[in-house]
């Protein structure tokens, strides 16, 4: 008998997974993934990119039908599920498998939702779908060793996704392990994500979620109509790994497949409690902490000295010209510099920290210029976004913070309570308090008997005006 390949042992995952066979823990914080996510879409629903995209759309005609999160329209299946990733990771509020660098629940829970929704699954078949999207695409990546897509160029988030969404897709179709295989052998053609959007903060990026899942929703179906695809998209000559890392790259197969069902790669999915890239998260807890504990005021500070990984240096510091002088908004959100001369000036990182207004504040503007960096030795990257400051003041005195384990992280969860709060604060700029309420109750209650089309009848228009998104 030939030896399986992963893609035979991910179909035999995604066909035999049970939702009673889940451990507790894993279920519980997938509801509260999937929350979360919903909430980060319905932050970004009134926002010049989510008009962008619905006009983008519109013009491809692609019918209704479909719940657009936040909208008094709906959308085509496809269409819906390109939306909804979209608006959920344009404010970069969406969770992270760390060691990856990949934004897996915003590929995982649109999909699921929709096609959940549209095919009239239960909760936990919903549940079941999101799950094997999220741990074969947090596999994915592990198999390469954890950033090393990230640090080729690579956006995981796009160039990843579209496998496990393949078979989120094929599980909710209800396809036999053969035409599993295939799904994955055609999604290998989808696979795609670059990180050149990062140069001038170009919103392309935001579109990469939404592709993965289409791509992983599109392979389904096609080989559910009988198209083939190549059987080794991961062990091949020109597979995903090979193709982007290079011919020489290699596969930690027990990454990869190994214990499916029983370790959960998933478990290591960390939930921001800050709206801006994982990478600050350790740095903005430091910077935050200064202000609370030792009183720092922008003015006092004559330097600051930032400790961070040497990978991180591309993605948060240089080209220090340009870093510390965003040209939008959303390239804010990617500069060390701004990102904590804003938590330092503000003492507090919400989504009200990340507007474009800021850039031009005298008091952050001036900070940034401040602002140094050094490599951290003591770092843990990329398991967890380690982050310190060095202050030096200018009557002389030194003090600094560190922090080894980001919030959110594994070592330091957010309580179930505060997800829960995050996406109440982020369903209210369009919501009444009882309709995000009982967003909340549908959601984690999916295992236990709300249907997805209930959860998706939920996440439509406005209840009042809204108060809009940063762009």
């Amino acid at each position: 008998m030939p030896e399986q390949t992963a893609s035979d042992l991910f179909a035999a995952f995604a066909a035999e997974l049970r939702i009673e066979d889940v451990p507790s823990r894993i279920l519980e914080k997938a509801k509260l993934h999937i929350l979360d996510t919903l909430g980060c879409a319905l932050a970004g629903a009134d926002s010049g990119f989510a008009r962008a995209s619905l006009s983008a759309l519109a013009g491809l005609d692609g019918g209704g039908g479909s719940v657009a999160i936040g909208q008094d329209r709906t959308l085509g299946l496809r269409d819906a599920v390109m939306f909804n990733a979209g608006i959920a990771h344009m404010l970069d509020f969406d969770d992270t498998h760390t060691t990856t660098l990949n934004h897996v629940s915003v590929c995982a829970a649109p999909l699921a939702l929709a096609l959940a929704a549209r095919r009239d699954a239960t909760g936990s078949d919903m549940l079941a779908a999101y799950l094997i999207a999220a741990e074969v695409s947090c596999r994915v990546g592990l198999a390469a060793g954890g950033p090393a897509f990230l640090h080729r160029g690579v956006h995981p988030t796009g160039a990843l996704n579209g496998f496990g969404a393949a078979l989120a897709a094929a599980r909710l179709m209800g396809l036999d392990r053969d035409r599993m295989v295939h799904a994955q052998g055609i999604a290998l053609s989808f696979a795609s994500g670059s990180m050149e959007w990062q140069r001038d903060g170009a919103e392309a990026k935001r579109l990469h979620p939404g592709n993965a899942a289409v791509a992983g929703l599109t392979s389904a179906a096609y080989a559910a109509a009988g198209v083939t695809g190549p059987r080794l998209p991961y062990e091949g000559r020109a597979g995903i790994y090979r193709l982007f890392l290079g011919a020489d790259a290699g596969i930690d197969k027990e990454a990869l497949t190994a214990d499916l069902g029983s370790r959960w790669a998933f478990a290591d999915v960390s939930i921001k409690p800050f709206p801006l890239v994982h990478h600050v998260h350790g740095l903005i807890d430091s910077a935050l902490g200064l202000v609370r504990d030792e009183g720092v005021k922008p003015e006092e500070i004559d330097r600051i000295t930032a400790l961070v990984a040497e990978p991180q240096i591309a993605i948060l510091c240089e080209p220090a010209a340009d870093k510390r002088n965003p040209a939008n908004g959303y390239q804010g959100i990617f500069s060390l510099y701004h990102t904590v001369a804003t938590a330092i000036a503000r003492g507090r990182m919400t989504l009200e920290e990340t507007g474009e207004d800021l850039l031009h504040d005298p008091v952050i503007a001036g900070l940034r210029q401040r602002i140094d960096y050094e490599i951290d030795p003591n770092s843990a990257y990329p398991r967890y976004y380690s982050g310190g400051l060095h202050l030096k003041l200018k009557d002389g005195r030194r003090i600094e913070r560190y922090v080894a384990h980001h919030p959110g992280s594994d070592r330091r969860p957010l309580a179930a309570q505060t997800i829960v709060e995050k996406f109440r604060d982020n369903a209210r700029r369009i919501y009444a308090d009882d309709r995000a309420r009982t967003a909340v109750d549908a959601a984690m209650t999916l295992d236990t008997g709300t249907a997805p089309s209930r959860l998706a009848d939920l996440l439509g228009g406005p209840d009042q005006p809204a108060i809009p998104a940063p762009n």
